[in-house]
């Protein structure tokens, strides 16, 4: 592709001995950089692309392009971008170079603090159940063409989204779903997507490391509306508070005027039902995932492919044989008398939401383990911990991704939302944590392990380990006696 076409749609002005360069890729990494590449320097949070402008140049890229004026290269290939935001021109020319894949996929964008992950496999599910071959991105990996991807992160940089729905359409899938996290939003990694729906799960507090306060938080998340196709609809949840009012919006929860009513609900350890009224009628619904906000889920997931063009009863039929998402109320199951689930619940919404729902299956007690991530929202930690001591009967707190924090003062920071009258259990070291908590666990009870969920790894400092609670919670059982089946 020549530069003039890869900048179309830029402001940028080019030389005529530059414009009718080929260009052979593009990177904002100057250690992926190839000859005959435009590499991109961005200012980051840890680290500054301009920093590398001559160590790009060295590996072989044919233009650099700079987010301001630079003094330490003399190279005539670095090219200006007055804008000065480099991330989205990123993804305009990414959307250049891989031809706006999405325009050659049915899309759907989901968003939302908690629910994303869950609502866009049940979607998946249920297209592919359609005989919709179907691309996902997401927190817990991404799949372009029937082949599995790993994630470092839910939504990708923008150069990788584009490359991998490119690669979705080579490889034969039709359609599309994407988790946007508010991240990719503030950041322009979506920026010149365009979808044919976009899903509103719910907001709740997370990320205010990142957005200064709620109301920022909840208006990048609202970007995701804005970038619908011509024919494009939205959906949003109304079933938690602080909803987005969006004109013309499809919405699912439990109001009487909602497209998608939910009623009837009914949760219970081996899964959950409930009606759902559309606009082709009401359906009976079964999901074997227990929990209410399984439910909810499956609603969304379920509008958005009657939007795709698939019938509602076929949508609910196909979620009713969804077998879960890793990591997300996922049960360890060893043939013990009591329900072990691992989940992803790591904000104060989602813990309360497990641990309600966790309340109204058990026949015994409820407990829960949990921690909060370092070099997160600090201010989540002792509402968690409120949380925990207000609905769990037993509650041990320990160490989840403590990063570069010292673990014991996250622990503590949590302890000060627990009142005097409730006596927590301590234990620092999570698979000590989870064993005793394992061991403490009797017939009809409900042990809740939140926070990683699918999640294999600890970062200890810089450090990534080795460390997953489904393991944990079946080294624990198989202590016990149990016989666990992998």
């Amino acid at each position: 592709m020549k530069l003039k076409h890869l900048l179309e749609g830029t402001q940028i002005q080019l030389s005529p001995g530059l414009s009718d360069l080929e260009i052979n890729g593009i990177a904002y990494d100057s250690r992926k950089v190839m000859p005959g590449f435009v590499f991109v320097a961005i200012t980051g949070f840890s680290s500054d692309g301009h920093d590398y402008l001559e160590r790009a140049l060295a590996a072989g890229a044919s233009v650099v392009i700079t987010e301001h004026p630079v003094s330490d290269t003399t190279s005539s290939s670095v090219v200006v971008n007055s804008s000065g935001n480099n991330r989205s021109l990123l993804a305009l020319v990414s959307a250049n170079f891989y031809r706006t894949p999405w325009n050659e996929l049915a899309t759907v964008g989901i968003t939302g603090t908690n629910g994303k992950t869950s609502t866009a496999h049940i979607l998946r599910w249920i297209l592919e159940g359609s005989g919709i071959q179907t691309g996902i991105m997401g927190t817990v990996g991404h799949i372009a063409g029937g082949k599995s991807i790993p994630a470092s992160v839910t939504t990708p940089d923008s150069l990788e989204v584009a490359a991998y729905m490119r690669e979705m359409v080579v490889s034969g899938d039709k359609a599309c779903v994407m988790e946007v996290s508010s991240h990719a939003l503030a950041l322009d990694r979506v920026s010149s997507v365009r979808f044919d729906v976009t899903l509103f799960t719910n907001i709740s507090q997370d990320h205010l490391d990142f957005h200064p306060t709620m109301k920022d938080y909840l208006n990048t998340k609202k970007k995701l509306f804005s970038l619908n196709k011509n024919s494009g609809v939205t959906i949003v949840g109304t079933y938690a508070p602080d909803w987005p009012d969006v004109p013309e919006a499809i919405t699912f929860g439990e109001r009487q005027e909602d497209t998608y009513r939910i009623s009837e609900i009914k949760v219970g350890l081996s899964g959950s039902s409930f009606v759902l009224r559309t606009p082709e009628g009401e359906f009976c619904a079964k999901i074997k995932a227990p929990g209410r906000f399984n439910i909810y889920n499956a609603a969304g997931a379920i509008a958005a492919a009657v939007q795709l063009g698939i019938s509602a009863s076929d949508a609910v039929r196909a979620a009713g044989s969804f077998p879960g998402v890793p990591g997300r109320m996922e049960r360890v199951d060893c043939g013990q008398e009591f329900l072990v689930a691992v989940d992803y619940a790591h904000t104060p919404d989602a813990l309360e939401r497990v641990l309600k729902q966790g309340s109204v299956i058990a026949e015994n007690r409820l407990i829960v383990v949990f921690g909060c991530g370092g070099d997160r929202d600090s201010g989540k930690r002792p509402i968690m911990g409120r949380i925990a001591a207000e609905i769990a009967d037993t509650v041990f707190v320990t160490s989840d991704n403590p990063r570069t924090e010292d673990p014991h003062s996250i622990i503590q920071e949590i302890l000060t939302g627990i009142g005097a009258e409730f006596s927590p259990i301590v234990k620092e070291n999570r698979a000590e944590a989870i064993t005793m908590a394992v061991n403490a666990a009797s017939a009809g009870d409900v042990l809740i392990i939140a926070g990683k969920g699918h999640e294999d790894y600890q970062i200890l400092g810089t450090e990534k380990i080795h460390f997953d609670d489904r393991e944990q919670a079946r080294n624990a059982l198989t202590g016990r006696g149990y016989r666990c089946a992998l």
